[in-house]
């Protein structure tokens, strides 16, 4: 089974030290939500001058899925 997007759009470097860091702030306690922010904040210093971070302004999106998926969603509709 199978779940793909494909998205298109304007992508941008983050320029900006506060930009790029409420960004990176925000992925971090999203995927590790049980670290503690003195963690995340120490992993970030660490790297931190490597760090290239970029926004991407969504113009259009499109997706397909497995048949299969989309079967089951109209049995559990029933």
């Amino acid at each position: 089974y199978y779940r793909s997007v494909i998205a298109f759009g304007t992508v941008r470097i983050l320029e900006q030290d506060d930009e790029k860091r409420a960004a990176i702030e925000k992925l971090a306690s999203k995927y590790a939500p049980e670290d503690t922010a003195a963690n995340r904040d120490h992993a970030i210093s660490r790297e931190w001058k490597p760090l290239c971070m970029l926004e991407m302004t969504i113009d259009h999106i499109t997706g397909k899925e497995a048949i299969e998926l989309v079967r089951k969603k109209e049995l559990n509709r029933r």
